[in-house]
């Protein structure tokens, strides 16, 4: 009887760890204007790029994303990066399946510009003037504003 109340706690702990699910960004619902949608929900995708950014300095990330894990890309997300830290949401988001991009240039979360491109491939620096503050992502004034608010640090 002993023995089993001192197992008590490591079972309770190893039920917990088992059904415990890996933590995760969620970002709150969006709440977007009339007229505008949400950017497109990549949680339901399988990321298949480093989110890790090695280069300091001012930089444009793509992410990739499959619907099964061997399969082909169905989307890439374009983030803006400053001094290793990606930005929480994507500026740009190409839809490979429908050729179909969807920016969002004040990275609030709603759509700003869609449209739908001849080929499915896309350059996101030609869309770097309709993106609101990406001159001034790495300024040393705004980055302790930013940081916090805005960068997340990718997982090592």
């Amino acid at each position: 009887m002993f023995a089993a109340l001192l197992c008590l706690p490591v079972l309770l702990m190893l039920t917990s760890v088992c059904l415990a699910r890996p933590l995760r960004y969620s970002a709150p619902p969006q709440s977007c204007r009339l007229g505008q949608q949400p950017m497109p929900d990549l949680n339901a995708l399988l990321l298949r790029s480093n989110p890790r950014v090695f280069a300091t300095g001012r930089l444009i990330k793509g992410l990739y994303y499959s619907e099964v894990p061997k399969g082909q890309n169905a989307m890439v997300a374009f983030y803006m990066a400053c001094d290793r830290r990606l930005e929480r949401k994507p500026f740009l988001i190409m839809d490979f399946r429908s050729s179909q991009f969807f920016l969002d240039g004040n990275r609030d979360g709603c759509v700003d510009a869609t449209g739908t491109l001849a080929l499915p491939e896309i350059d996101p620096a030609d869309f770097m003037p309709a993106v609101d503050g990406a001159d001034e992502l790495c300024n040393e004034d705004l980055i302790s504003h930013r940081e916090l608010k805005d960068l997340a640090a990718a997982p090592y």
